[in-house]
């Protein structure tokens, strides 16, 4: 055993020397090529999102440049134009621009004017003066009298046909104050319904007039309908009323001043929310509620915008001069982009660099303020997903403090591959390009050169199969080798016992030692056993050795299965009668004749017979049997004995196999009985078959088909 492991072990070194070294070598080199191959790929991929970032930033900046031409042509053609008609050509201008968020003119790095701003409200005292009748209101006496009536005298009905006296001589100016006068003595009166009729009759035709004090009169007129209304008990017509001052409010019908707006807009809410917390009955107060927080979350987005819009108009000067003074450089040599900061509200600006003459400084421009959420998602979100579609490279585009402005859909996953900024830092976004290191085997897979990775895997599985092939090859030849030896040994035994007894028993016959004739006549039975026994250990070595070499000749011939078997089985009660054996005969029905070799036949049932007797163990019983099923004779041979393990079944047909249990390692034999019968069998063209449970027997069947075609 220890030899074989030696030689075992010699023979997996010179493997390892003479195949697997060389072949890891390879290996080794395949796989430096294979990382090389990785450098390199990750080095065009890192140029390649280079170039992308800057294919990106390139197309922001031709939308910019294309913005900033439009800007320039419309201001050229312009040029003198009447203010209302530049105004309308830039709104224009801007719905089919969407960058363009607003135009503005510097006018002297001081004063900012937007022509086509849309804004809730001016800053308080911005606004223009309106038309006012109070220069006029003491021409006609009568509306002074009816003054005196109404707030000294508290004559309501006296003050009221004042009033309308003073209405019919006070002319169309007047109209709009006497008839607010009016109603408010209605009001004052009692008379509510009246009131609300005068009231409408204002925001009818006079709504525009600008009472004393500054406020427009059309939004207070709505004011009291809607508080009048609601003391009527009239409260749909109140709430349509607020609510609809308040859409007028969004809707810009009036130019009015922060405070003015913040009052009416207050003061319609309130009047709106009074009416909804009473839950009126019959009214759909939630479709009212949802109206209002519509209109709250419209007044939030306006106000936000106008709020901005103003910062920028009253401090963008100033910025402008400043940024101007500074110098950038630029790529399109007529305009400037800037970031600016402005009462906590940053712009991104397009302006035309002021004209300049020899000795003459201009510092009147135009520009625009960059519609940042268009520019992000008409232009740069697009450009993005079309540089990058696959989805494997993931984005972010971040400001100045490191928010994210957008990503990819996918979220960020890997450091920070590449950073792009965008021409002249407007925006002042940077573009992070993140990419997680591909696996090895995805990099192998994909990369160009991948043949050496395959390469790499031919080397390594050959190596592998093998390994295996000649570990395999070699334990086979080790435990043939054995085998052969154990055979040798055995068969050795198997000689050396008959011929002993045949030895001592043919001394003792030649000596005249037998005391009786019955002794006498024993001795010769044992004598004929085993030299039979030594003749059937002969034949089945020389048997095997002959079919193997392919030099095994079978004479076939029609022979009678049922005589043949009972010949068999007679001689061979005969030898083992003497040991208590009874083998037991059973013919069932008329067996046909079938073409076989008798003598290679014979040989493969006594075989069978014989590892029946050697593995009976306690039981001195054997049964044979024959019947003819369909097309094949069926020859069945069964013990009682010791029986076969599960995992040997498939064994016992190997040469020099005999079973790993102790009770059948102490029987006498020499491993090639079975091996015989198969080779016996399957040269009848027939099919030999066991079954077994340990400690339960065994059961052999030969099955020979009856057409048998001349062979040899």
């Amino acid at each position: 055993m220890t030899g074989s492991m030696q030689q075992r072990r010699r023979i997996v070194l010179l493997f390892g020397l003479g195949i697997v070294l060389p072949s890891l070598l390879l290996g080794y080199l395949a796989f430096r090529g294979i990382q090389n191959d990785r450098a390199l790929l990750e080095k065009e991929r890192l140029e390649d999102t280079r170039r992308a970032g800057e294919r990106v930033t390139r197309a922001v900046d031709d939308a910019l440049t294309s913005a900033e031409g439009a800007l320039a042509n419309t201001v050229g053609e312009l040029a003198g134009k009447p203010a209302a008609e530049l105004a309308s050509a830039l709104e224009k201008l801007a719905a089919g621009n969407p960058l363009i968020g607003q135009a503005f003119q510097l006018i002297g790095f001081k004063e900012v004017r937007l022509p086509q701003r849309k804004l809730l409200y001016v800053a308080d005292g911005s606004r223009e003066a309106g038309s006012s009748p109070a220069a006029a209101l003491s021409s006609p006496a009568e509306f002074q009298v009816a003054e005196r009536l109404e707030f000294r005298q508290k004559d309501y009905l006296e003050a009221l046909a004042a009033y309308r006296r003073a209405l019919k001589k006070g002319g169309p100016r007047l109209e709009g104050l006497v008839l607010n006068a009016i109603a408010r003595v209605q009001r004052k009166s009692g008379l509510l319904q009246e009131a609300v009729s005068t009231y409408e009759e204002i925001v009818r035709g006079h709504g525009g007039i600008i009472i004393p004090g500054g406020m427009p009169l059309g939004p207070s007129a709505r004011l009291e309908i809607s508080a009048l209304s609601c003391e009527l008990k009239d409260f749909p017509k109140s709430l349509q009323t607020s609510l609809g001052l308040y859409k007028s409010l969004l809707g810009r019908e009036r130019t009015l001043e922060r405070a003015e707006f913040d009052f009416f807009v207050e003061r319609a809410k309130t009047l709106t929310e009074e009416v909804l917390a009473g839950q009126p009955a019959g009214l759909d107060v939630a479709a009212y509620q949802s109206e209002l927080k519509t209109l709250e979350a419209e007044e939030t987005e306006q106000r936000n915008r106008t709020e901005r819009m103003i910062a920028f108009e009253e401090g963008a000067g100033p910025a402008l001069e400043l940024k101007l003074g500074v110098g950038t450089d630029q790529t399109n040599p007529s305009f400037s982009r800037l970031p600016l900061d402005i009462r906590n509200h940053s712009y991104f600006v397009s302006i035309a660099r002021p004209a300049a003459s020899p000795g003459v400084a201009s510092t009147d421009a135009w520009g625009f303020i960059i519609d940042a959420e268009n520019l992000r998602e008409n232009v740069l979100r697009p450009a993005l997903r079309n540089e990058f579609p696959s989805g494997e490279m993931t984005w972010t585009v971040k400001a100045k403090d490191g928010g994210i402005i957008i990503s990819s859909e996918n979220s960020p996953a890997g450091p920070v591959t590449s950073r792009a900024n965008f021409v002249s830092n407007t925006p002042d976004w940077t573009l992070e390009f993140y990419q997680a290191p591909p696996r090895l085997i995805k990099t192998f897979l994909l990369s160009r050169r991948g043949l050496y990775f395959f390469v790499f895997l031919l080397i390594a599985g050959i190596l592998a199969f093998g390994l295996v092939l000649t570990i395999r090859s070699v334990s086979h030849e080790l435990e043939l080798a054995r085998m052969k030896s154990d055979f040798v040994s055995t068969v050795s035994h198997e000689f050396k016992s008959p011929l002993t007894s045949i030895r001592q028993l043919s001394e003792m016959l030649q000596s005249g030692r037998v005391p009786s004739e019955e002794r006498r006549q024993q001795y010769y039975d044992v004598l004929l056993e085993q030299s039979e026994r030594l003749a059937l250990l002969t034949d089945n070595i020389l048997s095997l050795a002959k079919i193997e070499e392919g030099r095994a000749e079978f004479a076939f011939e029609t022979t009678d299965i049922s005589a043949l078997l009972t010949n068999v089985v007679s001689s061979f009660q005969e030898r083992v009668r003497h040991e208590g054996f009874d083998i037991e005969l059973n013919i069932q029905g008329l067996i046909p004749h079938a073409a076989v070799d008798r003598t290679a036949l014979s040989q493969a049932i006594t075989n069978l017979l014989d590892n029946a007797i050697k593995y009976s163990g306690d039981s001195r019983k054997v049964a044979v049997s024959a019947s003819a099923e369909e097309q094949f004779v069926v020859i069945v041979v069964q013990d009682f004995g010791v029986g076969i393990k599960k995992e040997d079944i498939d064994r016992v047909f190997e040469r020099f196999f005999r079973g790993g249990d102790e009770l059948t390692r102490t029987v006498k034999g020499s491993g090639l009985g079975l091996t015989l019968v198969k080779e016996i069998v399957e040269a009848h063209r027939g099919k030999v078959l066991v079954e077994s449970e340990p400690g339960k027997g065994s059961v052999f069947s030969i099955r020979l088909p009856l057409s048998q075609g001349k062979r040899s």
